[in-house]
């Protein structure tokens, strides 16, 4: 095999290994906030934050919104039971949950 010939084949093998190799998988934060009789749960990862109420009939809303990796802060999203947002992958910071509209702030770090 001449030296052209094994350091394309060298340089093939690495190719090959680099691209199968899995990328780490993003970690998941959660936070659980009590109000009253009622319980929400922050989630997220690098790439989407959700807010949802799991138990009790209180009025407040699930609230959530995110900073991205650049500090970019999106405004706040609620829905009555459950909301979810999303960004570019990998590209979300921090989540920021509570569970009515002037409640707590709870934040989730990601870098």
């Amino acid at each position: 095999m001449t030296a052209i010939a094994r350091a394309l084949a060298i340089t093939a093998c690495l190719v090959l290994t680099t691209a199968m190799a899995p990328a780490p998988a993003p970690h998941t934060g959660w936070v659980t906030i009590h109000r009253g009789t009622c319980t929400y749960v922050g989630r997220s990862d690098h790439t989407y934050a959700s807010t949802q109420k799991t138990r009790g009939g209180c009025l407040g809303h699930a609230w959530v919104r995110l900073q991205k990796r650049g500090g970019e802060l999106s405004r706040w999203h609620h829905a009555p039971d459950f909301k979810r947002i999303s960004t570019q992958t990998g590209q979300l910071s921090t989540s920021f949950h509570k569970g009515w509209g002037n409640g707590k702030v709870y934040r989730v770090r990601h870098y």
